[in-house]
Parts: C-alpha cells; sequence; structure tokens
C-alpha cells in the first residue's frame, strides 16, 4: 500500500469552503470544467481566477499512432477552455511515444510529429478554433535538457518500480518483466506540468493514475501540485475504445467517404439497443458537441444557428433548436431531425431510428466534418511527405528495407534472416522453454571456456549447480492443462497487458479492442499462507479453482448473475444436479471449453485451458462479504476476548467450531495488493457503498450461503465460512450488481467433513490448513523464499481435489 499511497493521497482535497468568485470568474470556471468525467484539485484553478491571472493548462499526445475522430474530444474541450480565455499549450510528446515500448524510432518520430502539428492545427482550423491562441510545444525541445534530467533522476529517486508500473497501468502496455522505458514514462508526464508552467493538466480519464502519480510526487520535488481535468474515453464503433491500433474502431481524418461508409456499415448498431452501440456514443461524443460549438460560434457572430452550409449537420430546413439531422427518403418517412442527444436516443429505442438511418446520417456528418480538413492536406506538400515518411503503407519499416535494399549485404543478412524464422504457426510454451534452455547451455559453455582461458579452477560442486541452473530452464506454463506434474507459478503473455497480479490470479486485458469490455482471469498454481507465497506451487489448484468457481457460478446462477462469459455456463435452475451429465461441459472437462476463446489468445493455449475464465469488466465493489455459520478462525480470536464477532454482540456460552444460531454476516474491507483486510461491523458497510447496496449485498450474501451450505452438507461437507466479492455492471437501467472473481474455492471458503465434525475443537480444513501447520511446526511463518517439500505438496493438492471432488460429485464420490 505505501508504494501505491499516491492513489489515494494526492486525491484528498484540503477541506474548507471554497474560493468565492465573480460573476464573470465563476462563468470562467464553470466552463473550464463542464462536461468532464471527473475533475481533481479545482481549487486551484478558482485561486488563479480570483487572482485575476491567466490559468494555464496542457493536453499532450504521444505522436505514435494516427490520429482519429476521436480526438475531436479533447479537441473541442480546448475550444472551450480557449473561450474561457485560458492558456492552452499542445504537448506534441515525441519523447514519450519513443519511450512507449520503442514502437518507432526517433526518425519515424520526427515525422509523426510533424503530421501530428499539421492535422491538429487543421482540426481546429475546420472547429473554428483560432490558432492564434493556441502554443505547440515539442516534448524534446525541453526533456533533454540538463536541468530536466536531473529532475528525472531526481524524481525516480523517490518513487518504485511497483508505483510507477501502476501509474501507468492503463496508458503503458504492462508485461511481467516491463521495459524500463514504460516506467519512465508516467514520470516524465508528471514533470511537464512542471516544466510547461501550467495549472492543470487535461486528459482522458485513462490517464487519472498518472495524474494522481504527479499530483503526490510534484511537491516532493518542491515544485505545486496541478489540479486535473478528464474527459470520457470515446467507444469505437466495433463498441470497445476507439484505438488507433485497431482500424476498425475508429475513423482515420484522411478516410475516404467509400471507407468511411463501410466502417460504419460494419459498426455495432443492435436495433433498439443503445448499450454497446458504438455508432450512437459517437454521435453523443462528437458529432452533436461539434454541432453545438458551431452554433455558439454562429451565435456569437449575431447569426443564427449554424445550418444548410456545406459542413454543417443540420438540414436548412430543420427546426429551430436542431442539433442533428438525418437525410431519409419521404417513403420511408423523411428527414429526421433532434434537438438533442437524449431525443436522438429516445426515437432509436423506440426503434423510430433504424440503423440504416443513423449510419447514413452518421456517414454524412463525418464526410462534411472531413472534407476541409482533407481538402487542407491535398493543398500542403509538406504535411502529405511528413503522411508518406510516417505513416506509408509498412510505416517505418518499410521506408528502413528500402534503405537496406541499397546496400547488398544489409539485403542478404535480411533475406537470410526471414528464411530463418518463418514459421507456420507462433512457437509453443515447449518450443519456447527449448530455446531458452539452449541459450542456458551455451552461456554455460562460455563460461567455461573464459574460466579455462584465463585459468580459473572451477570446483566440482560449481560445476554442478551451474549444469542444474541450466537444466532447470523449463516451460513458464508447463503442465498448464496437459496433466503435468510442474506448477504454473508466473504466467508469460508479452503480447496481452497484464493489469493485475494476486496472490493467485493473474488479470489481462483482452487482446482485441472489440473485447474492451473483458478481462482474462487466469488461476496460477500458486499459493500463499499467512500473505506470503511460497516459492513453489501446488500442481493444477489453478485448474481445480477454475472448475469449482465455474460449478458454483453455474449452480447459485438463481440467484445473481456473474461476471463469467467464456466457458459459457447456461442459466442454472434451483434443483440441485443429480449427476455430471446434467451440468455444462465446460463443468464436466473445463479443457473442452477452449474452443469458445478466441483465436487470438491461442498463442498462449499451454498457459490459459482450464485455468483462464474470459469475464465481464465491471466496477469492483470494495467489501469482502463474509458469510460465517460457524464460529471459528478470526470470529473465535476475537470472541474470545470481547464475546463480539465483527462488532456483534454474540450470545455468552458458545465453543470453538459451534454453528451459530443463525449464517452471519461479517464484511471486511477490500484492501489492495499487499495490505490486509479489515474486518469490519455490517453497519460500516453503509458508509462504504450507500444503505441501499449495502442492504442488497448482505442479503445476496446471505441467500448464497445458505443455499450453498445445505448443498454441501449433502455431499458430506460443512461449509463453514465463505467469501464473496461483488462487482456494479453498466446497463440501459443503471449499475447492476453481480458476482465475481472466484467462488466457494478452498481458497475463499472453509470446508469441513460432517462426518468428523465435533464441537468444541479446531477442524480439519479442505484447504492449505495443511501448509499452516507445517509452516508453524517448522518455524517458518511469515518467512519469505519458502520451498515446499514434495510431501507437503502432494497433500496439499489432494485436499484441494477432494473438496472439488465431494461438491461435484466426482470421482469416488460420484453418484
Amino acid at each position: 500500500m505505501a508504494d501505491l499511497e499516491f492513489e489515494t493521497a494526492a486525491q484528498a482535497e484540503t477541506a474548507g469552503p471554497s474560493i468565492s468568485l465573480s460573476a464573470e470568474k465563476e462563468a470562467q470556471f464553470e466552463r473550464i470544467t463542464r462536461n468532464l468525467q471527473e475533475a481533481t484539485s479545482t481549487e486551484i484553478i478558482r485561486k488563479v481566477l480570483a487572482d485575476d491571472e491567466v490559468v494555464r493548462c496542457y493536453w499532450g499526445s504521444a505522436t505514435t499512432g494516427r490520429p482519429h475522430i476521436a480526438y475531436c474530444v479533447p479537441l473541442l474541450k480546448i475550444a472551450d477552455f480557449l473561450t474561457a480565455g485560458v492558456n492552452v499549450k499542445i504537448l506534441l510528446a515525441d519523447l514519450h511515444a519513443f519511450l512507449d515500448a520503442n514502437k518507432s524510432s526517433l526518425e519515424t518520430l520526427k515525422w509523426r510529429t510533424k503530421y501530428y502539428s499539421f492535422i491538429l492545427k487543421a482540426i481546429f482550423t475546420t472547429l473554428g478554433v483560432p490558432l492564434d491562441k493556441l502554443e505547440f510545444v515539442t516534448g524534446t525541445s525541453y526533456q533533454l535538457t540538463a536541468e530536466y534530467t536531473l529532475d528525472m533522476y531526481k524524481f525516480h529517486s523517490l518513487t518504485t518500480t511497483k508505483a510507477a508500473e501502476h501509474a501507468g497501468a492503463d496508458v503503458v502496455k504492462a508485461s511481467e518483466s516491463p521495459l524500463m522505458c514504460s516506467l519512465l514514462y508516467p514520470g516524465l508526464q508528471a514533470l511537464d506540468e512542471q516544466y510547461l508552467d501550467v495549472h492543470f493538466q487535461f486528459g482522458g480519464v485513462d490517464q487519472r493514475k498518472i495524474f494522481m502519480y504527479a499530483a503526490h510526487f510534484l511537491p516532493k520535488l518542491g515544485y505545486a501540485k496541478r489540479a486535473h481535468l478528464m474527459n470520457a474515453m470515446v467507444p469505437g464503433l466495433s463498441g470497445g475504445k476507439m484505438s488507433s491500433s485497431e482500424p476498425k474502431s475508429k475513423v482515420d481524418f484522411l478516410d475516404s467517404p467509400a471507407d468511411i461508409k463501410s466502417k460504419l456499415k460494419a459498426a455495432v448498431c443492435t436495433p433498439g439497443v443503445v448499450e454497446g452501440n458504438g455508432v450512437l456514443a459517437f454521435v453523443k461524443a462528437v458529432l452533436i458537441p461539434v454541432q453545438n460549438l458551431w452554433n455558439e460560434q454562429a451565435r456569437e457572430r449575431g447569426e443564427a444557428d449554424f445550418r444548410g452550409d456545406a459542413k454543417s449537420f443540420i438540414t436548412g430546413d430543420a427546426p429551430k433548436g436542431t442539433v442533428f439531422s438525418i437525410s431519409r427518403p419521404e417513403k420511408f418517412g423523411g428527414d429526421i431531425h433532434v434537438g438533442s442527444y437524449e431525443e436522438l436516443e429516445a426515437k432509436y429505442t423506440k426503434e423510430e431510428v433504424h440503423p440504416g438511418d443513423l449510419k447514413t446520417g452518421v456517414t454524412d456528418a463525418l464526410v462534411k466534418l472531413l472534407t476541409p480538413i482533407q481538402e487542407m492536406f491535398k493543398a500542403n506538400e509538406e504535411w502529405q511527405e511528413a503522411e508518406r515518411l510516417g505513416y506509408a503503407v509498412g510505416g517505418s519499416e518499410k521506408i528502413a528495407a528500402e534503405a537496406k535494399a541499397a546496400k547488398p549485404e544489409g539485403k542478404l543478412i535480411s533475406q537470410a534472416k526471414k528464411e530463418k524464422d518463418v514459421r507456420s504457426a507462433p512457437p509453443t510454451e515447449e518450443e519456447r522453454a527449448a530455446l531458452r534452455a539452449k541459450k542456458e547451455q551455451e552461456k554455460l559453455a562460455k563460461q567455461q571456456a573464459k574460466d579455462a582461458a584465463a585459468g580459473n579452477q572451477v570446483s566440482p560442486e560449481e560445476l554442478k549447480k551451474r549444469d542444474a541452473a541450466a537444466a532447470a530452464v523449463t516451460p513458464v506454463a508447463s503442465g498448464s492443462g496437459s496433466g503435468s506434474g510442474k506448477a504454473v507459478v508466473q504466467t508469460d503473455m508479452p503480447k496481452l497487458k497484464l493489469l493485475a497480479k494476486g496472490k493467485v490470479r493473474d488479470i489481462y486485458a483482452m487482446p482485441d479492442e472489440a473485447d474492451a469490455d473483458k478481462l482474462l482471469f487466469v488461476a496460477t498454481d500458486r499459493i500463499s499462507a499467512f500473505d506470503i507465497i511460497m516459492d513453489n506451487g501446488i500442481p493444477q489448484k489453478g485448474i481445480t479453482l477454475t472448475t469449482l468457481s465455474l460449478f458454483w457460478f453455474h449452480k447459485l446462477s438463481h440467484i445473481i448473475p456473474h461476471h463469467v462469459i467464456y466457458p459459457s455456463l447456461p442459466d442454472a435452475s434451483s434443483s440441485t444436479p443429480s449427476s455430471t451429465s446434467d451440468l455444462p461441459a465446460a463443468l464436466v472437462d473445463p479443457k473442452s471449453a477452449w474452443k469458445e476463446f478466441p483465436r487470438s489468445l491461442d498463442e498462449y493455449r499451454d498457459q490459459l485451458k482450464g485455468r483462464s475464465m474470459i469475464v465481464k469488466k465491471c466496477e469492483v465493489v470494495k467489501i469482502e462479504a463474509i458469510v460465517r455459520g460457524y464460529i471459528t478462525g478470526s470470529a473465535w480470536a476475537e470472541y474470545k476476548k470481547s464475546q463480539t464477532v465483527h462488532g456483534i454482540e454474540m450470545p455468552a456460552g458458545l465453543v470453538e467450531s459451534q454453528k451459530l444460531p443463525k449464517p452471519l454476516f461479517t464484511p471486511s474491507t477490500k484492501a489492495d495488493q499487499g495490505e490486509h483486510d479489515e474486518n469490519i461491523h455490517p453497519d460500516k458497510v453503509k458508509d462504504i457503498c450507500g444503505p441501499e447496496l449495502a442492504a442488497q449485498i448482505e442479503d445476496i450474501a446471505l441467500r448464497l450461503y445458505t443455499d450453498a451450505a445445505e448443498y454441501a452438507l449433502a455431499r458430506g461437507l460443512i461449509l463453514a465460512d465463505t467469501k464473496f466479492e461483488f462487482g456494479l455492471l453498466p446497463t440501459p437501467n443503471g449499475k447492476q450488481l453481480i458476482l465475481i472473481d472466484e467462488l466457494l474455492t478452498p481458497d475463499s471458503s472453509r470446508y469441513w467433513s460432517a462426518a468428523a465434525y465435533k464441537e468444541g475443537q479446531p477442524q480439519a480444513s479442505f484447504d492449505k490448513q495443511y501448509l499452516r501447520d507445517w509452516l508453524i511446526e517448522g518455524g517458518l511463518r511469515n518467512k519469505e523464499g519458502v520451498s515446499l517439500p514434495e510431501e507437503v505438496v502432494i497433500e496439499t493438492k489432494a485436499k484441494y481435489e477432494e473438496a472439488r471432488d465431494r461438491v461435484m460429485g466426482l470421482g469416488q464420490f460420484g453418484n
């Protein structure tokens, strides 16, 4: 938590009365801060206005992929800033682009920076924003100075790799072993606030963690804390985030009318459905705000609404107050005119506006918006050159190849390398492991030769150690989904963005932009005790946990929806399955569900099969919903001291492991990785998430426990206590509570044998209690670097698998 304290500390604003402003200044402040997703430390802006100074801000863009139509969202907000009298600097962040996982060479970035400069100025001109009120700054114009470099060293002496990686998690592609450049990126962006001499930084809400990073660490260098303003992200046409890296999700400013029509034709646009509708969201986020800006500019000129012009989205005969028109033949009802986005959405929901009508209207509007930009491009040879050298087909790679082609030796080497590297499919984990082993053996041979040449004598023991180290190079995911005895303690999927790494689960972003609303959950074979992760894992544990979670998500889906998308789980009735034949195929054999996963994950199938789930991305409720049916563990320890459990008064005379009169809701806070959860009284849940949601969580948690405990008891198991986790999923009707994470596994629950149960004493559990006992007996509690002996691994594995088999009626416990 200490590493990531900036996430919360930087958000805390000084309590006290808001700085009062004159009516004129209040109007300026309102314009600066309107239509944002979030804003922090805005009192800084109010103070600047109160002191009658000019507010200064900057917006930066790394000059990597080609700018697309979603750039209109921040540029429209910048128009607001300019109208409010803000001095705006636009940072063309070429050095940031270079640090973005080394995607582009410095030479290529030089041309891309020029391209950005030309196109941003063209967009502002088309939007009607005066260029004389803007200042364009290139990152390398000041980021390579001695002063800035020294501050960069000072900044990074204050932070940690964990904090830097967390800060850039939503912007910089993460991996198990991130490049140093990606860890520097957030710190440089923080320093830019000081060196550009601004009062606030503006950006998308995906920049939030970097903004909080800056707000926390800049004051530690003696620099002022800045305000941060954030706009919402624009959905892509395919329903996910609009991104330069996904051509189908976005419209390029230089796309031809035919290209625009083709992309709109393929866009997600289900009749009557608003959620996930990229086309409708695009009208809301881009087109109507652009028209509103033009209307304001027309009124400032003393004219009526901006209509009938070659680039206006309103036809000449539209009623007064119209903000968007859709041309439609009379035989289909004639033109459609709406005065607000809400009106358009209502018409679409009632299917008064057909998807074909909407796509036609958006296509026409985009062609009008982009035509003047494209005309400026055609008239500017320097801009064309920048586009050709920065973004030509094949990009910088093609240009580099053409340059190398002039050198015969280079061409031959390039061809030889190409022939050598050709393969029909991506290498498997086993092939990668073999390559790693080969390299280690080569390194060993070189070291031995070097020692011999230098006359160094290497002992037999040292040689054995080196041979063992080279031989120990095995597949990262060896055994996953294959029945092998090796444990999967790490995942290694460098093409995927690692979002979070817990004690057991690794969470990745999906590789396809269309799946931006989904997450990839991978259950490893890691095992922890007393908050310490063991050096080696329990083979197949991740598959066991995933299988059990899928079973319970299916079994309890009549009570509450869950977050699992794949493997698919049909809705279950409240009846108990009589045999494994009544279960979905994914539960009988989770590995068979691989065919449901997208083919973009095939490269990592050895790491994922049987131990992964594709789930819905949602807002996590910061509560661990623990339900206890028996008094044991920390509840028993608290009861012995104060006759309470989580602060709840309990009857006198209870004994250890005794069944409670009724299941008890005993929540805890959900702490960040590395911190401990804190047990709290149920009433405190209301303070964290509100009384209505708190009551809903308690009711559902108790119902889930009651059903699960009854089912488990019929299988010879006592469910002593368990932990549920919940999320909030956005829907057209508001946020929906769903069940997330894992469910009723030995890692989150305490299972006892009903036949061996005896109150008044501790019970043997089907979980890692055996491991905890072994650690305590060996004096290894809370010790780092513990490697489990084979007998402990075997016994712990058997406990987990027996719990699974008993619950699901498998093997000797089948019907």
